[in-house]
């Protein structure tokens, strides 16, 4: 039964690995400074966007055996908020928000984390930034502080 169960893992994770590969050379990130609404995806590789975007609506990010900072920071908020769909598959995502906004994670875990270490203010009417889709095997950060700061 035991090595019954290995093959299915094996199976999987096979499967994961060459979906990824295929994906790798579908799919291409539509992402830079001033994008209101970016498509970014980092797949076998890591991908940091320093995003400016005046108004910036959020998105859609993909990180599969990769990572991605994602800093929002330099941002403007759009009127309706910011909202971003993830898809984490054995990967991380960290996002960088400036202190006192809120982010909301409404997505599904599977063998996964998320942490939300930003400072937010009581406030109601402070951004908020929601965060959907799913994370497998993988995690997200929310900080209000850039993990390359974090070690300089």
């Amino acid at each position: 039964m035991l090595g019954f169960i290995f093959k299915i893992i094996r199976f999987a994770f096979v499967g994961a690995i060459g979906a990824a590969l295929a994906a790798k050379f579908l799919l291409e990130s539509n992402a830079d400074v001033e994008t209101e609404e970016i498509d970014l995806v980092a797949i076998f590789e890591g991908k940091e966007l320093v995003s400016s975007a005046d108004p910036f609506y959020g998105g859609k990010v993909l990180a599969m055996f990769g990572g991605v900072l994602l800093d929002l920071r330099k941002t403007q908020p759009a009127p309706t908020g910011i909202r971003i769909d993830l898809a984490v598959i054995m990967g991380g995502v960290s996002l960088v928000v400036p202190e006192g906004w809120r982010v909301s994670f409404e997505g599904k875990m599977l063998m996964g984390g998320w942490s939300d270490n930003t400072r937010t203010t009581a406030e109601e009417d402070v951004p908020t930034v929601t965060i959907t889709g799913f994370v497998a095997c993988g995690g997200l950060q929310a900080t209000t502080r850039s993990p390359v700061e974090a070690v300089v």
